[in-house]
């Protein structure tokens, strides 16, 4: 009996020893995460930012931009459709570009023609969104058909007089669809056309020995003659 005592006195003092120790741990790993300080946030962010100008990667616009992109979704999240809707769409290559404006141009060949009056025509109508051609054509409802029949009529004598071309195609000269041509009514840089406003600025597209060329026509204003300014591949010089 007197060894059991003795027994159940050494297993107490062992197991008040062990929760010492174990006390003494947490306190121990408590002071230990207490001397842990934390990184502010800001520096960070000044430390990304600093790297981000130094190696231009980003410029501040596009910064700036980003960030609000992320504090609207952090504020309201967006169902799956509404962030397809937000997501940018590449513009297409040249290469990509040409196909279509190809397969459009092909299928404006073998459509009914327009009538403009005075004897000019204009190419089949064809829709340029079913072939993934989009640009703002919303400067042609400041024409009249009048204004276009006489834009068309002095494209016409250009191609065929001035430049002596023979062409192979349905009709002298067609409605440009080309968005980079078309880009001359908002570019800040008109090139050829600089110094005039869109609405005295016209466009067309012609055929040249299978390769497509473009008319820029321009007037003092409404009611003037219109003429050709420059011909090629592009509006500007």
């Amino acid at each position: 009996m007197r060894n059991n005592k003795r027994f159940i006195a050494a297993m107490a003092c062992v197991m008040v020893m062990g929760l010492t120790a174990c006390g003494s741990g947490d306190d121990n790993a408590a002071n230990n995460i207490q001397q842990v300080e934390p990184i502010p946030f800001t520096e960070n962010m000044e430390q990304d930012g600093s790297d981000i100008e130094e190696h231009g990667e980003i410029g501040t616009q596009q910064v700036t931009e980003a960030q609000n992109v992320m504090d609207t979704q952090e504020a309201q999240p967006t169902s799956d459709g509404q962030q397809e809707a937000q997501e940018q769409v590449a513009p297409d290559s040249d290469e990509e570009l040409e196909e279509k404006l190809a397969a459009y141009r092909e299928a404006r060949e073998n459509a009914k023609p327009t009538s403009l009056g005075n004897g000019v025509t204009m190419g089949g109508s064809v829709s340029e969104d079913e072939y993934g051609i989009s640009y703002d054509a919303s400067i042609l409802e400041t024409f009249d058909s009048r204004e276009i029949a006489e834009a068309y009529g002095t494209a016409n004598t250009y191609v065929e007089d001035t430049l002596g071309i023979s062409v192979e195609t349905r009709n002298t000269t067609y409605h440009c669809v080309d968005p980079r041509i078309w880009a001359i009514y908002s570019a800040e840089d008109k090139g050829v056309a600089n110094g005039y406003d869109p609405e005295n600025i016209y466009v067309v597209e012609y055929c040249d020995n299978g390769t497509w060329q473009y008319l820029i026509l321009v007037r003092e204003g409404k009611g003037s003659a219109w003429k050709v300014i420059h011909h090629g591949s592009s509006y500007m010089e």
